[in-house]
């Protein structure tokens, strides 16, 4: 069976955290909503199974966090009032314009901060629930989803089919369609009956990036890149970036960069929901060093917050020989050591031991830890603050953090460089309408999430790509759902 047709009002392509947004906001303005998904339904999702949480701007506990968290207890008030403090509109541009180079599309930006707050409150509406998570260095994320993006992908799922959106499985969106005005009417899509027509007044792209695609990877972020492990779904293949720009679509934003984060050695090739993921995280780089396959330092691991630089000392370690590295740490740092119950390496009493059960040359790794010890100034160590305890005289020194290591038992792990997404993509603009080469909107096209260039660039703060596909699918969603029911 070939060539059938479907017909909605407006069509997502994509059914993670953006394509939800997209998906219920356009339904809740009254459209008949389509929403296709690459994968089967035991795969459902994309990305957003394995995320954590949104990052958002906020000014009050009172009126702004409590009401996102039921029942929460009144230690828990009564602690927060004391050891946390907003973290305003302000703080959040200035956060990605800071980490971005000063690149970031203001007016993007804009709206992503502005609306960060109303679209989590719209997400609570439909009962979403958060939990406390605060602490010294939770930089304002005060709270985190309750069962994180796994528990919000399958509610968002129950909701969009309680609204009557049609979620159609195991439909790969291939090719644009188009009237003789150039406006977008639909989407090609190969389903498991064949090729199949799915009209609409309206398409919202939310199909992610070309992260899981090596051929993409390697032409837009350069060598060694084609060789990485993808931290997410193996669906987000540049499908609608292709099918965008095959139309005059704009690419925009940073296409040579991504988040990238330093995983285990060992972790699969890529993610997927009925495969556990989180434990192959690796994130306790900032209390020791990092070294590369020939026993060197190739990167200041504590030159700010964790949550300021994990997404982009992946990029680093593709840079170095093989595309590994290696964590280590002594008995000081051991207590900081998080979530490696399972890592690739374990602790030695020495150093040649440590070596050894990791493959390297013993010689180059002692001669690199006498000279950082040798390297760091006096002064206490508080991994709660930016400690400014730091090394002097190194070609790559240590900002904070910088402890000795000289205390057995000795701590070493593999890493390799895990991609979760690309910051490049297409040009939207605040409406989420897609535009094109010749800077006007492609009638009928919106873009959000991951497939959405301008943003990011370099780096990010943590958990703001979330807010970034929640904001624009909502917002895509509801213009899309106007310009239907108006037509």
């Amino acid at each position: 069976m070939a060539d059938l047709e479907a017909r909605y009002e407006v069509v997502v392509v994509g059914a993670g955290n953006a394509g939800l947004a997209a998906a219920i906001s356009a339904a809740q303005g009254g459209a008949k909503v389509a929403m296709l998904e690459k994968a089967g339904k035991q795969l459902r999702g994309g990305n957003t199974y394995f995320t954590g949480t949104y990052r958002f701007g906020w000014d009050s506990l009172e009126k702004d966090i409590f009401p996102l968290v039921p029942g929460i207890s009144d230690s828990d008030m009564k602690e927060m009032r004391e050891v946390v403090k907003p973290y305003t509109n302000e703080e959040f541009y200035a956060d990605v314009m800071r980490l971005g180079g000063g690149r970031a599309d203001p007016d993007l930006l804009q709206v992503l901060v502005s609306e960060s707050l109303p679209t989590i409150r719209w997400l609570r509406a439909m009962g979403h629930e958060w939990i406390p998570d605060y602490g010294p260095l939770t930089l304002g994320m005060v709270v985190t989803l309750n069962g994180g993006g796994a528990r919000l992908s399958d509610r968002e799922f129950e909701i969009a089919a309680g609204m009557g959106v049609d979620v159609r499985y195991e439909n790969i969106a291939m090719e644009l369609i188009r009237d003789a005005g150039g406006r977008v009417i639909g989407v090609y899509a190969l389903t498991p009956d064949g090729f199949t027509k799915i009209y609409g007044k309206a398409v919202i792209l939310a199909s992610g990036g070309f992260e899981a695609d090596p051929a993409m990877r390697a032409a837009f972020l350069g060598p060694g890149w084609d060789n990485v492990k993808v931290r997410g779904v193996p669906f987000n293949t540049g499908d609608g970036l292709r099918m965008a720009w095959d139309i005059g679509a704009q690419a925009y934003g940073n296409l040579n960069s991504c988040h990238a984060s330093p995983q285990d050695i060992n972790r699969p090739p890529f993610s997927v929901r009925i495969q556990p993921t989180w434990e192959y995280s690796r994130y306790a780089y900032p209390w020791g060093i990092s070294v590369n396959i020939d026993g060197q330092r190739f990167i200041d691991e504590g030159s700010d917050y964790r949550r300021f630089t994990y997404a982009k000392t992946g990029r680093e370690i593709v840079k170095q020989p093989g595309g590994v590295a290696f964590q280590l740490l002594d008995k000081k740092g051991e207590h900081l050591i998080r979530g490696y119950k399972d890592a690739t390496g374990g602790k030695a009493g020495s150093l040649e031991e440590i070596a050894k059960m990791l493959g390297l040359e013993p010689g180059p790794l002692l001669q690199t830890v006498r000279e950082y010890n040798q390297a760091v100034q006096a002064g206490p160590f508080n991994p709660a603050i930016l400690d400014g305890k730091c090394t002097k005289g190194l070609a790559i020194n240590k900002t904070n953090w910088a402890q000795t290591i000289d205390t057995p038992p000795y701590y070493g792990y593999g890493v390799c460089c895990g991609i979760t997404f690309t910051y490049g993509g297409l040009r939207i603009n605040t409406d989420a309408q897609v535009l094109s080469t010749w800077e006007a909107p492609i009638p009928g096209l919106y873009a959000c999430g991951e497939i959405a260039g301008g943003l990011f660039y370099g780096n990010y703060p943590g958990a703001s790509g979330m807010m970034q596909g929640a904001v624009f699918g909502r917002r895509a969603g509801a213009h899309a759902a106007k310009v239907a029911k108006s037509g």
